[in-house]
């Protein structure tokens, strides 16, 4: 039987990934329920640039999720100012 190349942590790395996408890809969705009309394009970079990550190659992973991280970040800090 062969063996996946994943580790555990590679995985739980990936899965945070896709967590901060998430995340991210829901406070661009409510900028688009609000009338910005730019959200709906940065939504569809999230979702194509999420998909395009290699899971098998960490350093990508770990990389975006940092890229995440920061949108994810500055939308909540947005969205805080904003109510």
């Amino acid at each position: 039987m062969e063996q996946s190349t994943w580790h555990v942590n590679d995985v739980v790395a990936y899965d945070l990934m896709r967590e901060l996408s998430n995340s991210v890809q829901a406070h661009l969705l409510e900028l688009v329920r609000q009338g910005d009309p730019s959200a709906a394009d940065r939504l569809s970079e999230i979702r194509r640039a999420t998909l395009a990550v290699d899971g098998y190659d960490r350093a990508a992973v770990d990389a975006y999720a940092q890229q995440l991280q920061q949108r994810d970040t500055e939308l909540a800090r947005s969205a805080a100012d904003a109510s």
